[in-house]
């Protein structure tokens, strides 16, 4: 123990953790320092159908309700924490950011992240939303089911790709456990924009009876 004390201060000396957007010090429990936590681009939203991404996804899916933590933008705080959670290997960012999340899920059946391909998931070695999604279930007291999707098709990154070309190459990418009782379930993504990986796992939800689908993302363009 007095070893892994000594490590650990050795590395905060040498090592610091700095905030993602600005690059000050600050404490190895944090990932934005105070003064850029206070501009986090909340989009104060409820979990309902009187939001963007909800409009977003019910001309394209049947969905509930929706709700985003946090407003996207092209190199606003939002993308360097996501870039963080993704590919800096810092999935625990989304314990801190569910934490935020103070809405009563309690009514739903349990939480189901979207899944990575397996390929993908070896490469990365963990799925980024599946601590926001796990603590979200947790802070509920509602199951986690971290298997109730498996995402069949492998995709090259999407991002260059148009919306109409997105939801095309995304068509019949997920499939349901065929465990998971019916209910009412809430999907955990982490950044929205075109929707279409989204909908693409909504449909098959869709296409049974006595499921219902609620979503939940981190952030929504």
């Amino acid at each position: 123990m007095e070893i892994k004390i000594i490590v650990n201060s050795f590395v905060d000396l040498f090592f610091p953790m700095r905030c993602i957007d600005c690059q000050e010090v600050i404490q190895p429990s944090q990932f934005l320092c105070t003064n850029c936590s206070t501009k986090l681009p909340f989009t104060h939203w409820k979990l309902n159908q009187n939001n963007d991404l909800y409009h977003k996804l019910i001309n394209l899916s049947k969905v509930e309700t929706a709700y985003s933590l946090l407003h996207f933008k092209h190199k606003n705080n939002t993308q360097k924490i996501l870039h963080e959670m993704k590919y800096r290997n810092r999935p625990d960012i989304g314990i801190d950011l569910a934490n935020l999340i103070n809405i009563d899920l309690s009514d739903y059946d349990g939480i189901i992240p979207i899944p990575l391909h397996e390929k993908r998931l070896k490469k990365r070695g963990y799925n980024q939303v599946g601590y926001f999604a796990e603590t979200l279930a947790k802070n509920n007291n509602i199951p986690y089911f971290f298997d109730g999707l498996v995402r069949t098709k492998y995709n090259s990154s999407q991002v260059r790709e148009n919306k109409k070309n997105r939801i095309k190459n995304l068509k019949n990418a997920f499939e349901i456990n065929p465990k998971l009782l019916p209910g009412h379930y809430i999907i955990i993504d982490d950044v929205i924009t075109t929707g279409a990986t989204l909908v693409s796992a909504i449909k098959k939800f869709n296409s049974l009876n006595n499921f219902k689908i609620s979503v939940i993302s981190i952030a929504c363009a």
